[in-house]
């Protein structure tokens, strides 16, 4: 299983041992802060998927608006900062940072692919901005129970191949819904075989040339 988990990871990762997480001698298929967003786009999918939001297209609220900008600001921040040298950053920071980023990418592809400005926009990705709160806390103890070591390799491994896959399928998403706009196609269970699809194609790349 491993070998199949690090080929998913190498489709987004550079699998950095340093700023990875280890179980005895396995290491993480990806390094921490993209297990940390890989997990929160797992949780955001998860959610949408199961509220029935696959529609949505209505724009965010103001606070919504702010919050989802704001959780950018972080990984902003740390990875440009850390990358000039102003600091050093941790697999803490990382986690957080990556947990912030990675829970809202699934609403706002979804927002993307569904919005219209020619109609009007009544379906909501999220009906308040408490839905948004609550994810963002889901995927930040997500990323904090792997930082603690108490959720076991395994899990992990499989959070993290899916999460890739989804990564790339909410691109799909966008784009089936874009080419099919007005007519009836199924957007949603068709993205997760692009985004497989699109995983074998970057990971069999990056292997050849790595």
């Amino acid at each position: 299983m491993k070998e199949i988990v690090d080929f998913f990871g190498s489709a987004v990762c550079h699998q950095m041992a340093e700023r990875s997480f280890f179980w005895g001698s396995c290491q993480s298929p990806l390094c921490a802060r993209c297990t940390a967003i890989e997990g929160g786009i797992i949780l955001g999918v998860i959610f949408l998927w199961l509220a029935g939001r696959k529609d949505g297209n209505r724009p965010f609220s103001p606070s919504g608006v702010m919050l989802a900008a704001l959780s950018f600001l972080p990984i902003a921040i740390d990875g440009v900062g850390s990358y000039l040298g102003f600091w050093q950053s941790n697999n803490l920071l990382r986690v957080l940072t990556g947990a912030l980023a990675g829970y809202g990418l699934p609403g706002l592809f979804l927002l993307a692919a569904n919005f219209s400005p020619a109609k009007e926009n009544t379906n909501p990705v999220y009906k308040n901005t408490g839905e948004q709160i609550g994810l963002l806390l889901a995927a930040v103890a997500y990323g904090l129970l792997v930082w603690l070591g108490i959720l076991p390799y395994f899990l992990v491994a499989i959070v993290s191949a899916v999460g890739v896959v989804c990564f790339y399928g909410c691109f799909w998403f966008l784009i089936l819904r874009t080419m099919t706009a007005g007519k009836k196609f199924p957007c949603f269970l068709c993205s997760p075989a692009g985004g497989f699809f699109t995983v074998f194609v970057v990971a069999t790349i990056v292997q050849r040339i790595s």
